[in-house]
């Protein structure tokens, strides 16, 4: 697939680095041209300096070819501007833009959009870890609905990779881990410690 991502912090270098090693054509895009000595060394995709939502810069990166575009910059109103113009203008056939602050999860909806708001998920989890309950999450992404619960990992899965676990036969998919009240991107590479508690996702049908 050819990808652009919109915005090079953790999340946006990390899933860049991550899909780049997985054999797609990866482009990034960041104000700062600093921000891309955080991507992988062996990262073989294209690095834009620009603002990420201008359309000559989205032109350079190829966004009339693109099959997907992430926007994860640290602005919500970066993110919204990037998704519409890559949606509406372009047409794009996946969006998805990751959003800081929920109020404002209706407003991306209402343009057609798709979002990830991890603070949402975070409040959730943790809100349910503090008061000893198993609660479960939900957001809708396109015309799916994925449920998302969280358990404490399998002795077996101390000291291995995510990416290692994935391939068990765990119920769903691991998105992320809580770690010491932190919520963190499950990235392949990442260590599974016993004090973790893993977030999973589920399709809801």
């Amino acid at each position: 697939m050819y990808i652009i991502i919109a915005g090079c912090g953790k999340v946006g270098s990390g899933l860049a680095s991550k899909l780049s090693r997985e054999g797609h054509d990866v482009v990034i895009i960041d104000f700062d041209e600093e921000s891309f000595f955080k991507l992988d060394e062996d990262f073989h995709g294209l690095k834009i300096t620009g603002v990420p939502f201008d359309q000559d810069v989205l032109k350079k990166a190829g966004v009339e070819k693109a099959d997907a575009v992430a926007a994860v910059t640290p602005e919500d109103n970066v993110n919204i501007m990037v998704s519409q113009t890559a949606k509406d203008i372009y047409g794009v056939p996946r969006v998805l833009a990751r959003i800081y602050n929920p109020a404002r999860e209706r407003v991306f909806h209402q343009f057609g959009l798709e979002t990830i708001c991890p603070t949402n998920l975070s409040v959730e989890i943790i809100g349910s870890i503090l008061v000893g309950k198993t609660s479960r999450a939900t957001c809708t992404i396109g015309s799916n609905t994925l449920s998302f619960h969280y358990e404490a990992p399998d002795k077996s899965f101390e000291g291995h990779p995510i990416g290692q676990i994935q391939q068990t036969d765990i119920q769903g998919f691991i998105i992320g881990i809580i770690r010491k009240s932190e919520f963190q991107f499950a990235f392949p590479d990442v260590i599974v410690d016993k004090e973790d508690v893993l977030v999973i996702a589920n399709k809801i049908d």
